[in-house]
C-alpha cells in the first residue's frame, strides 16, 4: 500500500513536469478565477461597509414646538429609546439647534438677515434618531404617529430622507445578488475549462492507461497520479492567488481611505481576520472540483 502511494506520487510529479506548459496552463486558469472570486469578495464587503456608513448617516429628526417643555420631550426619549429598534437618541437644546442652523447657513447673508430679524430662538429642543437598521424606521415613525407625541411634534425630516433609505436597500439587494450570479456564472466556467483541461491531459496518456488496465491495474491506481496533480494544482493556485491577493489589498488601502474618507473601511483588517477561513475555503473548493472533474475525465478510459 504505501510502495504504492509512492508510486502514485511519483508518477504525477513525473508527468506534472512532462507536461509542465499544460501543468501551467491550468493552475493559471484557477489562480485567474480565484483572484476574480476575491474580487468579488472585495467589492461584497466594500459594498456592505458603503451601505454601512450610509447606514449611519441615516436619522430621524423629531422637531418638538418651541412651547414644549423639556420634561415632556424626555419622555419622548424614553419610550424611543425602549425600543429594540433604536441604536440611539440624540438630544439636541434649541440653543445648540440654533448654533448648528447658524453654522451651516453662515455664508448665506439673507438667511443670517432673516434670523435676526426673529424676535428670541425660534427653534424648539430636536431629537435625533437612528435606528439599528434601515427596516427598523418604519415601525419608529408609526411609534411617533401616536396622537400623545403628534400633538407637540411640529415637524419631522425622515420623509425627505426615505428616499435615500429606499435607494441603500436596493443597492444592498443588487450588490448580494450580483455577487452571488457571478460567483455561479464563475463556478460553471471555471468547471468546463478544468474538465476540458483535464481531459487533454488524460488524452495523451491514454494508451498508457490502456496498457496499465491490460496487466490489471487498479482504477485507483491509475486515478492516482492525476488526482495528486489535481491536488497539486489547487495548492499552486490557492498559493499564487494569495500572493498576488494580500499585497494588493495592502496597496489600496490607503486609496480606499481616502475614497469613503474613513478608516474604518478596513479591507486589510478584514483580510488579516479572515484570511485563513478564506483561502482555507477556496482551496478546498478547488481541490474538490478538480478531483471531480479528474473522476469524469478519466471515466472514459476505465470503463469495464
Amino acid at each position: 500500500m504505501i510502495i504504492s502511494g509512492i508510486r502514485i506520487i511519483k508518477f504525477a510529479f513525473q508527468d506534472f513536469f512532462r507536461n509542465f506548459w499544460l501543468s501551467l496552463a491550468t493552475v493559471s486558469v484557477l489562480t485567474l478565477t480565484l483572484l476574480t472570486v476575491n474580487g468579488l469578495i472585495a467589492v461584497n464587503f466594500l459594498g456592505k461597509m458603503a451601505i454601512s456608513e450610509a447606514e449611519d448617516r441615516v436619522d430621524v429628526g423629531i422637531h418638538f414646538r418651541p412651547e414644549i417643555g423639556e420634561e415632556r420631550i424626555q419622555t419622548v426619549k424614553i419610550t424611543l429609546m425602549g425600543m429594540p429598534e433604536v441604536r440611539d437618541v440624540e438630544y439636541v437644546s434649541p440653543a445648540e439647534s440654533l448654533r448648528r442652523f447658524s453654522e451651516q447657513y453662515g455664508d448665506d447673508a439673507l438667511v443670517i438677515e432673516s434670523l435676526g430679524e426673529v424676535d428670541g430662538n425660534p427653534f424648539g429642543s430636536t431629537l435625533v434618531v437612528r435606528a439599528r437598521s434601515i427596516g427598523d424606521y418604519e415601525k419608529i415613525i408609526k411609534t411617533l404617529d401616536d396622537p400623545a407625541f403628534a400633538e407637540i411634534i411640529e415637524e419631522r425630516d425622515f420623509d425627505d430622507r426615505q428616499e435615500i433609505i429606499g435607494r441603500i436597500e436596493t443597492i444592498s439587494r443588487r450588490i448580494e445578488a450580483f455577487g452571488l450570479g457571478a460567483s455561479a456564472a464563475i463556478a460553471i466556467v471555471t468547471f468546463l475549462i478544468v474538465l476540458n483541461t483535464i481531459r487533454v491531459s488524460i488524452y495523451t496518456h491514454r494508451e498508457e492507461i490502456r496498457i496499465m488496465r491490460l496487466v490489471g491495474a487498479s482504477n485507483g491506481f491509475i486515478r492516482g497520479p492525476f488526482y495528486v496533480q489535481a491536488v497539486a494544482w489547487s495548492v499552486l493556485a490557492v498559493a499564487l492567488t494569495a500572493a498576488v491577493t494580500v499585497p494588493t489589498v495592502f496597496f489600496v488601502q490607503p486609496y480606499l481611505e481616502r475614497f469613503f474618507g474613513s478608516t474604518s473601511v478596513d479591507l486589510v483588517g478584514f483580510y488579516r481576520v479572515n484570511l485563513l477561513e478564506i483561502f482555507g475555503v477556496q482551496l478546498l473548493a478547488v481541490m474538490a472540483m478538480s478531483i471531480i472533474t479528474t473522476k469524469m475525465a478519466t471515466a472514459r478510459y476505465l470503463r469495464t
